[in-house]
C-alpha cells in the first residue's frame, strides 16, 4: 500500500468510531452505516474486513450487531490502517523486496525506510481512543 488512506479505510476507522461510542453495546451495520453517512453495502463489506482482522465481533440476534474485540486506547491506528490496507510505505521497495532489483544499490532506498519508520511510529502512537476524543498526538510543524 502507498500512503494513501483508501475510503474504504476512512469508512472503517468511522466504524470503529462509532463503536466506541456505544461503549459496549451492540450496534447494527445498519445504524452504524447510517450514523456514519456510508452505503451500507459498503459497511457491511468492511465489517467483514474488520471481524476478520479481529478488531469486531458479530453478535447474532434481535438485540445484535458488531461490537469491538479490542481495547479502543489499544487499538492504534496503524493497526487499523493496516487491517484494512496492508502494509502501510511511502514506496512499494521498502515491503516488497521483489519489486525492484535495485534496492541494495538503490540511493534512495534508505530514504524510503526512514521515511517508513517516521510514518509507522507516528500512525502506532496514536490510539483509537485518543483519535476520537480529538486528543492524538500531533508531529511538530517544520
Amino acid at each position: 500500500m502507498g500512503v494513501e488512506i483508501s475510503r474504504r479505510t476512512d469508512y472503517a476507522i468511522r466504524l470503529i468510531a462509532a463503536l466506541t461510542e456505544t461503549q459496549g453495546k451492540p450496534l447494527s451495520v445498519r445504524e452504524a452505516a447510517r450514523l456514519q453517512t456510508m452505503p451500507y453495502a459498503f459497511a457491511r463489506s468492511i465489517q467483514h474486513d474488520l471481524v476478520h482482522a479481529g478488531l469486531i465481533t458479530a453478535v447474532r440476534g434481535a438485540q445484535g450487531g458488531m461490537m469491538l474485540a479490542v481495547d479502543p486506547a489499544k487499538l492504534t491506528l496503524l493497526d487499523l490502517i493496516e487491517a484494512v490496507q496492508g502494509p502501510v510505505s511511502v514506496a512499494v521497495c521498502t515491503n516488497d523486496r521483489d519489486w525492484c532489483d535495485r534496492h541494495d544499490g538503490c540511493p534512495f532506498h534508505g530514504v524510503w525506510q526512514g521515511a517508513n519508520s517516521i510514518l509507522k511510529d507516528y500512525l502506532s502512537s496514536v490510539s483509537i481512543k485518543e483519535l476520537i476524543e480529538g486528543k492524538q498526538a500531533r508531529l511538530s510543524q517544520v
